[in-house]
């Protein structure tokens, strides 16, 4: 992989310039708000928004900027390196995308309504899938009402959810298939109660209750085959989710280091302790690494090799990435002795909030398993194509 250091200087001085007094801003209420569970304030979020944040990403089709895959990666990255919310980033990401697939779906009316606005900051969005239950069994149905549908059931989790005005949300038709739907806050039936997650408690999840919603048809954003419409969204979501944690871990690292420089021990500084010095090589030698998977895998998705449902580069770089990120955690928490359990608010908070790192867009153990199951059908073919050489 080339060297991309000066790259990374770019777009650390660019999110300095651009969004850097407003994450401050972010990170001055985080301690309390995290008690609180309560999201970023909204004009803050609406101020990221019109310093174009939002919109980076996105097609200039609806207003966006149109940065590469790489270029977006590493300005997560930086965002978690400079921000204390840790809920931040997600909550953008998880909005943005839902932007990002209404404007593939090529529906004029959809796109001025919602990927639009959206893209401005000036309307939320959070997608609605999770019910605690395999896709084949969910209870959240859309039945044909007429030249319209109703749609009742429960989602019991949906990042941003308490501050967002559009659900994307994944329920089952009469015949058992998935579908994608746009379902809107105000939608009578529609009730949003807050979740109480163990970590990203600033990020405004929610529960939502569906009881007879009457849906207009042409808030049917995939007819058939939803699963794989959710798939694409769960597979980009894998990409995106370890940039802005392995931004944190460089600062956990860089603090922890910094703070063992001045603690002093036995008549000299601990981090001159060899055990020490050996914790924080391993810090950096997972970090880096974990970049190094990171950013080859942003590069594959920019170059349009990724397989758009499960790519196996991708879902390999979230896996180890979330591995080495905690690894980081664990490590800089041991090794910083007390001052890691009652010194500061911030590292268990951490520890909390990225704990769900390996189990968001697909578990790590299911990772573990489709990769293999890859691995098992490649070898299977390259053998057969060895024998009819």
């Amino acid at each position: 992989m080339r060297d991309l250091s000066a790259r990374q200087a770019e777009i650390s001085e660019l999110v300095d310039t651009r969004w850097g007094s407003l994450l401050d801003e972010v990170s001055g209420t985080v301690v309390e708000r995290d008690e609180a569970r309560q999201p970023p304030p909204a004009a803050l979020l609406d101020a990221l928004a019109a310093a174009g944040l939002h919109g980076l990403s996105l097609d200039p089709e609806i207003g966006g900027e149109g940065v590469d895959v790489l270029t977006w990666g590493m300005v997560l990255e930086q965002i978690g390196y400079r921000c204390l919310d840790s809920a931040l980033p997600m909550i953008i990401n998880h909005t943005i995308d839902i932007a990002r697939f209404v404007h593939e779906s090529g529906r004029t009316d959809l796109i001025g309504k919602y990927a639009v606005p959206i893209g401005r900051g000036t309307i939320g969005a959070g997608i609605a899938y999770t019910e605690d239950a395999d896709a084949w069994s969910f209870r959240t149905v859309l039945r044909r009402k007429g030249d319209d549908f109703t749609l009742s059931g429960y989602k019991s989790y949906v990042t941003a959810g308490m501050m967002s005005d559009v659900f994307l949300t994944y329920p089952l038709d009469e015949a058992g298939d998935m579908v994608a739907c746009l379902v809107e806050r105000n939608d009578p039936g529609v009730t949003v109660t807050p979740a109480e997650p163990l970590g990203m408690r600033t990020a405004g999840a929610a529960a939502l209750t569906f009881q007879d919603v009457l849906l207009p048809a042409d808030r049917i954003l995939q007819a058939s085959d939803g699963l794989t419409h959710a798939q694409r969204f769960l597979s980009n979501q894998r990409l995106w989710i370890t940039c802005a944690p392995l931004g944190r871990a460089q600062r956990v690292m860089e603090d922890c280091a910094a703070r063992l420089s001045t603690s002093i021990r036995y008549g000299e500084p601990v981090s001159g302790f060899k055990n020490v010095e050996a914790t924080l090589g391993r810090m950096y030698v997972a970090i880096e690494s974990a970049r190094a998977m990171l950013y080859h895998a942003l590069t594959h998705v920019g170059a349009g090799l990724a397989e758009p449902v499960f790519d196996p580069v991708l879902s390999a770089a979230k896996h180890f990435a979330a591995e080495q990120i905690r690894f980081v955690l664990e490590s800089a928490f041991r090794v910083s002795g007390g001052y890691g359990f009652y010194g500061t608010p911030h590292l268990g908070r951490y520890m909390r909030d990225f704990s769900g790192l390996t189990l968001v867009a697909g578990t790590n153990d299911i990772l573990e398993t489709n990769l293999g199951a890859g691995v098992v059908a490649r070898a299977g073919r390259n053998h057969e194509n060895g024998d009819r050489g």
